[in-house]
Order: structure tokens, then sequence, then C-alpha cells
């Protein structure tokens, strides 16, 4: 089932080489941002249009991956997988709060990303 993304990302290579495989998928990718700020107008501009967000942890401009991943699923009840190089426990721990999809370490597998979002659409 084809899926509405929002890509949460601070690295701009690294949103792109997302989009184009959640593009190549069959997903529609309803836009990228590199901050709290950007994610939150971005889901608002859509009116919470947004099946799954993937998130980074660290952000741009010092913002959070968890606090926006708490911010979306508090106003339109998105969910995020997180994506990251920075999932210690703690971490993990924050996260798993927010009823994520799942957590994907980075360097990843376009195939673990895939089977993650392929598991929420089941």
């Amino acid at each position: 089932m084809p899926l509405r993304v929002m890509i949460v990302e601070d690295e701009m290579l690294l949103a792109l080489d997302l989009e184009d495989m959640l593009a190549e998928a069959g997903h529609t990718v309803v836009g990228q941002a590199s901050d709290m700020a950007q994610a939150l107008s971005l889901a608002e501009a859509v009116g919470g249009g947004v099946d799954v967000a993937i998130m980074d942890i660290n952000l741009a401009r010092g913002s959070n991956g968890i606090e926006t991943a708490a911010a979306l699923r508090e106003r339109w009840d998105i969910p995020s997988l997180f994506v990251s190089g920075n999932l210690d426990e703690r971490t993990r721990e924050l996260g798993a709060s927010l009823r994520p999809i799942g957590f994907v370490g980075k360097p990843y597998a376009e195939r673990e990303v895939l089977a993650s979002l392929a598991a929420m659409g089941a």
C-alpha cells in the first residue's frame, strides 16, 4: 500500500536518497524538513495528511527528532520511523513511548527502511 511520507532529515544528500528510494517503491513524499519547525509547518500545510515521518534524531538548528516525533504524534497522530546513527538505549526508550513503527540504524539498508514501512501498511 503506498504511503504518504514526510522526511525529517538535516543531511540533504540522505534526504534526497530517501526520497528517491521511497518514490521508486511507490510511496509519495509529501515533503522534506530539516528541523522541528519545518516538520510542523509541513504537517500543518498538508492538514496532517501524512501516514509516517521518517525521522532522524539530531536535526538542524538544535532541534531533536524525539521532540519532533512527539509533536507530530500528539497533534496529527503521525507515527515515526526513526532512522538515525544515534539510537542508543536511552534514545530508543524515549522513542518507544511515542509508538513508532520502528528504529533503523544508519548507515541503513534500503530493504530495512522499506520493510519497516511495509509492516506498517500490513
